[in-house]
């Protein structure tokens, strides 16, 4: 029986619904060695029949995405991180799109994850990462994706998130359009906020009360403890500057 050649490979494989392979498996699928297949890789990337996020690790381009030369990092995020060993989930602005909320085009991908691994830009598309050590404790969802399951921070992670990186939700106004509009619950958030530090509680409150939110605050404001220490800046990396909004011992630096 023939040998099935890499240029087969290349629109077989999709058809078969495979999105993501291994160089080690496509070497077995073509008996070919791994240098050849890294050969055949390089020149398959050139022809824009697939993307390679990592090393080793290729997404299959089908034919009506190849003038484009990529696909959405949804399509293979779940099985890259698989490859990588890292816990994940899409997070901020890209976890807020899931939850069927409008963000700004050709924003990056912001996922989370256990370990550091450095962002990346495939074929002009960008994946922002952010470390969190503690993810095994957050919530999460999990919802079908373009071509597989994706993570997706649940709504009182996202809002915890955003308060304690802002920086990542665009600006204050579209923080506050996204926590507007979240499907949340008070004792959902109230239990995730235990295992977060104060000042990211503090946040979150004055998020949820600033964008209106109508849910009873009076136990995380207790939580949150805001006559305790000094005031919590809405954005840790900006300069100090601003009134403080004693309610939620917030200093509102914007």
């Amino acid at each position: 029986m023939p040998r099935t050649t890499f240029v087969q490979l290349w629109d077989t494989l999709p058809s078969e619904g495979v999105v993501c392979i291994t160089a080690a498996e496509l070497a077995r699928r073509a008996e070919a060695s791994l240098g050849a297949t890294y050969r055949a890789a390089h020149a398959a990337r050139a022809a824009r029949r697939i993307v390679s996020p990592a090393k080793g690790f290729y997404v299959l381009v089908p034919p009506e995405y190849r003038a484009w030369g990529t696909v959405p990092p949804e399509w293979y995020l779940h099985d890259l991180m698989a490859y990588w060993g890292r816990n994940y989930y899409l997070g901020f602005l890209s976890a807020a799109a899931w939850h069927g909320l409008p963000v700004p085009a050709g924003h990056p991908v912001q996922v989370v994850t256990d370990r550091p691994i450095r962002g990346r830009e495939v074929e002009g598309t960008g994946i922002r990462v952010v470390v969190a050590a503690d993810l095994e404790t957050r919530a999460l969802t999990t919802v079908p994706g373009p071509t597989g399951s994706l993570r997706v921070a649940a709504p009182e992670t996202l809002l915890l998130d955003l308060a304690e990186r802002p920086e990542e939700g665009g600006g204050l106004a579209a923080v506050l359009q996204v926590v507007a509009r979240l499907p949340f619950s008070a004792p959902a958030i109230l239990e995730a906020a235990r295992r977060r530090p104060r000042s990211v509680v503090r946040r979150a409150g004055w998020l949820l009360e600033t964008a209106g939110v109508s849910l009873p605050l009076e136990p995380l404001r207790e939580l949150a403890q805001p006559l305790r220490s000094n005031p919590t800046l809405l954005f840790p990396r900006r300069p100090p500057g601003g009134g403080v909004d004693r309610r939620w011992g917030v200093r509102v630096n914007v």
